[in-house]
């Protein structure tokens, strides 16, 4: 009498601990796999790079004694113009600055998008995990990638910018360090990731939501820069011109308004005499003459004691802005959330 023998179902990945976290866990790395070891290796890349940077500022900032280097001596000229230095500086914030982005498109937008391409959703939603609670593990368990690998990164670009500001003329009120230090990257990643998520779902195609993502991004981006300095009320004095920075803008103050010096007319100059008056254009130029860039300008300004009207933001209040546009970033990003939730409610599995 033959024997039946019946073979055991094949077990699917995600069907791994009865449709628990092991299973999404497995099925995100496996999906998401080349695009978490590049953004590693990125982040590996900057941490690395960014940390020899700071050795190499802290040396400088010992050679000066411990003070900013004078622009004349071989220090200054490695920290200014377009020394390599400088230059490499300024790639590495840029770097940091758009991580957010790449990060929104290559890791936010496929989570929904491919799976629309390619028609995955009805298998992945028909097995014992809930739409819902595929939505949420998947995107607790990417977002936690996120948040600690930007978190990384935002730790050592802090600490050279700050560094940065030991040894040269600089404000960490300065939108580009602005943007860099503090928690500001991993706010700035998380909403980015979430909008990336939200605009895959919404439609439908990867192309196209990589192509919202970036028009957002900059649009944002140059939205925030041009209001962001007024995101308090600022500060208001009269300060000398051309004089050191040892007064009101000491400490990375940022300067909102500095007026414009106007010559040559009867309106005001926007330049004050000892007393607090407010020069003519032609007053201004009977009394220091327009020198042509020799310098000669500058130095009657100061002989005269002229001064400038400026509305500014004390360095004192960076924390106080970070919590602002930090607040404003994750905000959007439980908006997006949100609308994420709502689309995965509404979506027709039947649709695939």
């Amino acid at each position: 009498m033959s024997q039946l023998v019946h073979a055991a179902p094949a077990r699917r990945p995600d069907d791994l601990g009865a449709g628990g976290l092991r299973g999404l866990l497995w099925l995100t790395w496996r999906q998401h796999r080349w695009t978490l070891v590049g953004t590693l290796v990125l982040a590996a890349v900057l941490v690395g790079w960014m940390t020899y940077l700071s050795m190499e500022l802290t040396d400088l900032w010992h050679q000066c004694h411990e003070a900013y280097c004078a622009e004349g001596s071989p220090q200054g000229r490695r920290l200014g113009g377009s020394s390599p230095l400088v230059l490499t500086l300024a790639a590495l914030s840029r770097l940091v600055q758009y991580m957010p982005l790449l990060i929104g498109v290559f890791i936010g937008v496929p989570v929904l998008s491919r799976e629309h391409e390619q028609r995955t959703l009805l298998l992945a939603w028909s097995q014992d995990v809930s739409p819902t609670r595929w939505l949420w593990t998947r995107l607790g368990l990417l977002g936690l990638f996120v948040a600690a690998v930007t978190a990384v990164v935002a730790g050592v670009s802090d600490h050279l910018e700050r560094t940065r500001a030991l040894v040269g003329p600089m404000s960490l009120f300065e939108y580009e360090s602005f943007l860099n230090t503090g928690m500001l990257p991993v706010a700035i990643s998380l909403c980015w990731f979430a909008v990336g998520v939200a605009l895959g779902a919404a439609i439908r195609r990867t192309l196209p939501a990589v192509f919202v993502v970036i028009a957002g991004f900059i649009g944002l981006t140059y939205l925030v820069q041009w209001r962001y300095p007024r995101l308090m009320e600022p500060l208001s004095a009269n300060r000398p011109i051309g004089g050191p920075n040892i007064d009101v803008l000491r400490d990375n103050a940022l300067v909102v308004s500095g007026g414009m010096i106007d010559y040559g007319i009867d309106g005001p100059s926007s330049a004050f005499d000892a007393s607090g008056r407010e020069l003519t254009g032609v007053e201004l130029q009977r009394l220091c003459p327009p020198d042509n860039g020799s310098g000669r300008t500058l130095a009657c300004f100061m002989e005269n004691n002229l001064q400038q009207h400026l509305q500014y933001q004390p360095g004192s209040r960076i924390p106080e802005f970070h919590l602002i546009v930090a607040g404003g970033y994750l905000g959007m990003t439980a908006l997006a959330l949100l609308a994420v939730w709502w689309i995965v409610r509404r979506t027709d599995l039947s649709a695939g």
